[in-house]
């Protein structure tokens, strides 16, 4: 393939980032407004336009992994673009609610085909030794889509409406389209992956399971019977699909990811880190929104001091990390983000306190940056080419389950508050955040120093 195609290949994986990133950073601001003229203020049926991405995108992506590792990435990035492009629009022109939860589902199927597959794609044209460095690059353009966010929704919806966030993401769906012509060859498919119809369904409704009465917590509660028996039902599936699981490419958990140490600390971070990254989106906004008077417009500029300084950073730590090793970067950046959230929690006051929130939005950015990249080519890193697609499935979905947590577990916290302790049950809610990141660098003490061969 030539050098033209593989930057058009290269650009067009990276533009998944970009696009998946607004998304999911404007979703927190087009919210409201859904609420209040699509939903008629019911904030519990409105909800179901967030909450059915993180279930749908959660349920299906180990299966898109799979499904990647067997037709190629090529095949479903392109399959994955397309559709979602579809989806864009339907979200676009949807004329009531339960139209738009399900045109986000559709996007949210569409998503989890696009992650795994988008990933492995660029993993597999990046030459060795550079494999972070790549990964950074990804993080830059999703930290520049938090940027743009921010800036852009919050701007637009007092012009447009809700439906300008979707409108904004189709031109960038054909730009990908147009970029990976001519370059079909790449990531060919793999005819010895099996995939069973009967073992797809169980670890989409296993995971369905899992991931619904965590991103529902708020109605349903942790002690109802509703969430007690997904729960259990889940962990009856898992166990099952443990049983069945062997060495063979068919496997819908292949035990010789887990079998590795550190492809097994990967995940766990990415579980932990990604409860901290989802709640220090949204316990700051909350606390400044609710607690210190300041309007969403100037909230949402505020919280894009984290995605710029991780988009400026991302690319620099990843080639440290290509350069050190993943736990040089880590250990440093991961220590400082829990230090800075600490300090902000302990100190923090009922009234506007920015001399203590903007160093910690900007330190925050440059943890984000030393984790977040970091830990997709640390999963990836002892993963044979025909295994990429799974193993970036898992270590999405961990995040998925942890960021879903994160949210779920700042809304109750600040929930569980009366009229007299609202102060109380937001700074509260904030300490979710260094908690999670400290777990996260005591799985980052754990890593090897080095990097040893990759699974066979």
């Amino acid at each position: 393939m030539t050098v033209r195609l593989t930057n058009n290949l290269r650009g067009a994986a990276l533009l998944c980032a970009f696009i998946t990133g607004l998304d999911g950073s404007a979703s927190f601001f087009i919210f409201p407004p859904i609420r209040d003229n699509l939903a008629n203020g019911d904030a519990i049926s409105a909800s179901w336009v967030l909450s059915i991405a993180s279930i749908v995108s959660a349920a299906l992506l180990l299966q898109a992994g799979r499904l990647t590792d067997k037709y190629g990435a090529w095949v479903l990035y392109k399959f994955g673009i397309s559709t979602y492009i579809f989806g864009l629009i339907l979200c676009t022109v949807a004329p009531n609610l339960w139209f738009l939860v399900g045109a986000r589902a559709l996007t949210a199927a569409s998503g989890a085909i696009m992650a795994p597959s988008a990933i492995a794609l660029l993993l597999r044209i990046t030459e060795e030794g550079k494999k972070s460095e790549s990964i950074g690059r990804w993080g830059f353009y999703s930290g520049l889509a938090g940027v743009a966010a921010p800036l852009l929704v919050t701007q637009l919806l007092e012009i447009f409406s809700w439906r300008i966030l979707f409108a904004l993401q189709i031109p960038f769906g054909f730009l990908i389209l147009l970029l990976m012509r001519g370059s079909s060859r790449i990531s060919p498919s793999d005819d010895s992956v099996v995939i069973r119809t009967s073992d797809s369904v169980l670890t989409i409704l296993g995971l369905t399971l899992l991931v619904l009465p965590i991103v529902k917590i708020n109605q349903w509660g942790w002690s109802s019977g509703k969430t007690i028996l997904s729960f259990l039902l889940f962990a009856l599936i898992f166990l099952w699909l443990v049983r069945k699981s062997d060495l063979s490419t068919s496997s819908p958990l292949p035990k010789k990811l887990f079998s590795d140490r550190q492809f097994v600390l990967a995940s766990t971070m990415s579980f932990f880190s990604a409860l901290a990254f989802f709640s220090h989106w949204l316990a700051p906004l909350l606390l400044m929104t609710e607690v210190w008077g300041y309007s969403l417009i100037q909230a949402g500029l505020l919280l894009t001091l984290m995605p710029a300084t991780f988009a400026i950073s991302a690319t620099y730590f990843g080639k440290l990390s290509d350069r050190h090793g993943a736990k040089f970067v880590m250990v440093p950046g991961i220590a400082l983000y829990c230090t800075c959230f600490l300090v902000l929690c302990l100190l923090i006051r009922d009234e506007s306190s920015l001399f203590l929130l903007v160093p910690t939005l900007l330190v925050s950015g440059i943890g984000m940056a030393t984790i977040w990249p970091t830990l997709t080519s640390l999963g990836s890193s002892r993963v044979s080419d025909g295994d990429l697609g799974i193993a970036n499935a898992v270590i999405h979905i961990m995040q998925k389950i942890g960021g879903g947590l994160g949210v779920a577990v700042v809304l109750a916290i600040i929930s569980s508050g009366d009229e007299n302790s609202i102060y109380a049950s937001h700074r509260n809610a904030m300490f979710i955040i260094p908690v999670a990141a400290s777990v996260t660098l005591i799985c980052t003490l754990c890593l090897q120093s080095k990097e040893p061969d990759a699974i066979s």
